[in-house]
């Protein structure tokens, strides 16, 4: 017996519904091969590394995490003084 028409139209994938998978799996396949951590919720988000991932796309070079210093280091930084104590009276 075969099933109604108005279930299979709900049973199929969507096209818009797959693309949402089609992009978590090439952004996890991003986050692992550039050492960021992987979280779905990040996904259409331009502050997470997701933007990082559309900036790869778009053709720029990423950022190395993977270095042992990925920040360069500071040279203007002065250590904290020693004798510094708070105005208190």
């Amino acid at each position: 017996m075969s099933q109604p028409k108005w279930l299979e139209k709900y049973l199929r994938m969507k096209p818009e519904v797959s693309n949402i998978y089609d992009d978590l799996d090439d952004y996890r396949e991003f986050c692992v091969k550039q050492g960021y951590v992987f979280n779905e919720a990040h996904l259409y988000y331009e502050k997470t590394p997701w933007g990082e991932f559309q900036r790869v796309l778009a053709g720029k070079w990423p950022k190395d995490n993977w270095s042992p210093h990925p920040k360069p280091e500071r040279t203007n930084f002065r250590p904290r003084d020693t004798n510094y104590r708070p105005n208190r009276y």
